[in-house]
Order: structure tokens, then C-alpha cells, then sequence
């Protein structure tokens, strides 16, 4: 540990220590995923019976994780071509996909409902602990 000669100092190691802990921890991002995963059970593959088409599985399994100026970014990577089908699944904006016996154009926000979720939980602050365990913090 650095010599701390005062509480900006202090902040700063703090920040750089979590952000750290964010950037190669596990628990944060694994929650993140989980969630977003859940999501796209919940929101999207549960709210119709496909009746021509069988699923991938590819938006529940499409997940990435960069680290940021600010600690990670979390968000699914799922494409078709060149097409980012969350972004039309989320918005319910762009579909090019007809007689399914589903409203395609219908909204089904997984992200924004995964998002809200953590937001109402602890979830990402438990991680987070976890997470800072693991660089040497010891937190309660």
C-alpha cells in the first residue's frame, strides 16, 4: 500500500483500488450477466410460444464485458448480420420478420428491466464486496 499523505490521496487509491477490483473481479460481472439472462427468459423468450421458428439461444447466451475509463461496461452482443437485435428487441423498433403470431413490434425491454432490477437490489453491492475481498479490502 502507497504512502497516503491526505484524504484526496486517500480517495484516489480508494477509487483506482475499486475500480481495480471491478475490472478483474468476477462477482460484479457475473451478476450483471445472470441478471441480463434472466431477463431475456423473462421479457423475451417467455412472453410467446414460437410457433415456426426454434430458438438459438443466442441472446441469452450473447454477453460481453469491457472495462471502461469508469470500470465496465456490460452488454449482449448478439447480432444477426448486421443487425444489433437487442437494440430491436429492446425498442421494438426495425423488425424485418412477419407471420410469426407475435406482435414483433412490440417492445420487450430485457435490458432496461435487468438494469431496473439491480437498481431496486443489492445485488451489485454485495458483488461488489466480494469483489473487493478479492484485491485485499476488507469489507464488511
Amino acid at each position: 500500500m502507497p504512502v497516503i499523505r491526505n484524504i484526496n490521496e486517500l480517495k484516489k487509491y480508494i477509487n483506482e483500488q475499486a475500480k481495480k477490483a471491478l475490472q478483474n473481479g468476477k462477482y460484479v460481472k457475473n451478476t450483471v450477466i445472470e441478471t441480463g439472462k434472466k431477463h431475456v427468459d423473462k421479457d423475451v423468450y417467455s412472453v410467446y410460444t414460437p410457433k415456426i421458428y426454434e430458438r438459438t439461444g443466442l441472446l441469452r447466451e450473447s454477453w460481453d464485458v469491457e472495462n471502461t475509463d469508469d470500470g465496465i461496461a456490460v452488454f449482449n452482443t448478439r447480432t444477426d448480420g448486421e443487425k444489433y437485435i437487442p437494440e430491436t428487441i429492446e425498442y421494438g423498433i426495425n423488425y424485418d420478420y412477419s407471420g410469426y403470431g407475435y406482435a414483433y413490434e412490440k417492445p420487450r425491454p430485457f435490458i432496461a428491466n435487468a438494469r431496473e432490477e439491480l437498481r431496486n437490489s443489492n445485488a451489485l453491492k454485495e458483488a461488489m464486496k466480494k469483489d473487493l475481498k478479492d484485491v485485499g479490502f476488507d469489507v464488511k
